[in-house]
């Protein structure tokens, strides 16, 4: 039977739900030397995506015709490195076949897997395991010299080969598996399944991950994050290729460690997917082209990752036993949606825990959806800065559904400033997921962001100092408005236009005969007016 998009529904189909499944135990192998945690959660995130871009395709269509649409939406739905490196390498198949009108061919499929990323479409931060596991998955085939198998025996021999680097990369001593390269050998595995219809492999596949398992039954050491890398940063950006080579060099001058996915049109124009860790996320701003999407958050927000104590004694999967010990996960948090124009707060939302987006467009909807369909509990809070803001939330809002009757499964704050994103943010980014977690727990997490956004939001004040009229002045009617609220703290948050120094310097001189007013100034350089807020504890 012809290999046809048909092929690459069912695989990145058993691929989603396998690694739906298999998320705790490949976010266990995730949790090693400072390690996020994430890797499982992350690939199945993915992979759903990219099954659905699957499924929207007629199931006749070409195997060739099909990868191109996979990768396409690769660029723009994939979560975390992992997905930027199954884009890559679905991009990196998609460009070795493109030319391929009709059926897939053993010649073909061959070049197909030798195929590496582009190297003016991408590059990704490939862990040792995987770049063993494709390297000798490509010498098997290139073993094969004049020889030609049919085309389900070069899937055969490619994955089982990609199996095998695993098992060889599986550190002796520690037991160790790489995550990253689990992910991979069960995508290439579902694909073998998929275009021999024998879902058994599934059951042999999950059984060697028990035996490499077994090896060891030590559980991780969590460590920190790498020095210098506290945000992770998502960009999709637009531009051309000499473009793109300028953001990359100076990315990397930044000690970004960074995925990168994307293509180039005919023109010489592309769409690329960065996804890097740093601790300076707002000098990672695109200079040039154009961005789509600035996303950041904490490189860890969840501080605490550890073993699950609520967790069943071990982990099985397909009848298999994976784990004998409870595995590793990193602590669930609520999910906040923070929007802002201000680059200034980008690093104080997310280190409050909030998913932020810097400037968000009506073309951020794809972003703001995927950040709000990743909640565990299937509850997430979106905080608009604005009112362009809060149209685009409230639309994509309606793009997802609800989670059961009265529980909708995202909600959007009452928030219409950049400093009521960050005052609600502190209160409900912080929560806990009460456990046992997952959908179970939706009508508890909606009634906790509820309760902490509407006290974040009756305990703060934020009044703008109109711009077009004296400083002083502005300032003074700002101020008197504040201080009819009764705070206890203060905000400033000082726009692009003004003298930050001198507006500064003028709030702390109308302040200085009230010792008890504190004073928390942020260089936000929002467009918009600066902002004075009075926070009651």
């Amino acid at each position: 039977m012809p290999l046809t998009a048909a092929t690459l529904q069912d695989a990145l189909g058993a691929a989603a739900d396998e690694a739906s499944r298999l998320a705790p135990f490949l976010n266990d192998l995730d949790g090693w030397d400072g390690c996020d945690c994430d890797t499982g959660s992350n690939a199945a995130h993915t992979l759903a995506a990219l099954a659905q871009a699957a499924r929207s395709l007629d199931s006749a269509a070409s195997f060739a015709g099909a990868l191109e649409v996979i990768a396409e939406t690769g660029v723009t739905k994939s979560v975390g490195h992992i997905g930027v490196i199954l884009t890559g390498i679905f991009a990196g198949w998609a460009h070795s076949v493109a030319h391929v009108n009709g059926p897939m061919t053993p010649v073909a499929l061959r070049r197909m897997f030798r195929e590496s990323i582009p190297a003016d479409t991408a590059s990704a931060s490939y862990s040792s395991a995987i770049d063993d596991m494709l390297a000798g998955a490509r010498r098997e085939l290139d073993e094969l010299g004049e020889t030609l198998p049919d085309d389900l025996d070069v899937i055969s021999r490619f994955s089982m080969q990609a199996q095998i680097g695993l098992v060889e990369a599986t550190d002796d001593a520690t037991g160790r598996i790489d995550a990253g390269g689990a992910v991979l050998a069960l995508v290439l595995t579902c694909l073998d399944s998929a275009a021999r219809k024998d879902p058994t492999m599934l059951e042999s596949f999950a059984q060697m991950l028990a035996d490499l398992a077994s090896r060891s039954g030590a559980a991780p050491s969590p460590q920190a994050p790498p020095p210098g890398r506290d945000f992770t940063v998502d960009i999709v950006w637009q531009g051309s290729v000499e473009e793109f080579h300028q953001l990359t060099q100076r990315l990397q001058a930044l000690g970004a460690r960074m995925s990168i996915v994307g293509g180039v049109d005919l023109f010489g124009l592309g769409t690329w997917r960065i996804h890097g860790d740093t601790s300076a996320p707002i000098a990672a701003v695109p200079r040039c082209g154009r961005t789509i999407r600035f996303q950041v958050s904490d490189a860890r927000p969840d501080a605490d990752i550890g073993v699950d104590d609520l967790q069943d004694e071990g982990l099985s999967h397909r009848g298999v036993r994976l784990l004998e010990r409870r595995p590793v996960r990193r602590v669930e948090r609520a999910s906040v949606i923070a929007c802002t124009r201000a680059p200034g707060l980008v690093e104080d939302l997310a280190r409050a825990g909030a998913v932020v987006f810097l400037n968000p467009h009506p073309e951020d909807a794809v972003g703001l959806w995927q950040a709000a369909v990743q909640s565990s509990t299937g509850v997430a809070l979106i905080l608009p800065c604005d009112d362009a803001s809060r149209r685009l939330a409230v639309s994509v809002a309606s793009l997802i559904p609800p989670v059961e009757d009265g529980v909708p499964g995202l909600v959007v704050a009452e928030s219409h400033d950049d400093l009521a994103v960050l005052a609600i943010s502190e209160k409900c980014a912080p929560l806990f997921v009460p456990q046992p977690g997952g959908r179970e727990v939706a009508r508890q997490m909606l009634a906790m962001l509820h309760e902490r956004a509407g006290q974040a939001t009756a305990h703060s004040l934020t009044v703008a100092v109109p711009p077009e009229v004296d400083l002083h002045e502005a300032m003074a009617q700002a101020i008197d408005q504040v201080r009819a609220f009764s705070p206890n703290r203060w905000r400033l948050l000082l726009n692009h236009d003004d003298n930050g120094p001198m507006v500064a310097a003028t709030i702390r001189q109308m302040l200085a005969f009230d010792v008890t007013t504190d004073v928390e100034i942020h260089d936000g350089g929002q467009p918009g007016p600066t902002l004075i807020q009075g926070l009651r504890q």
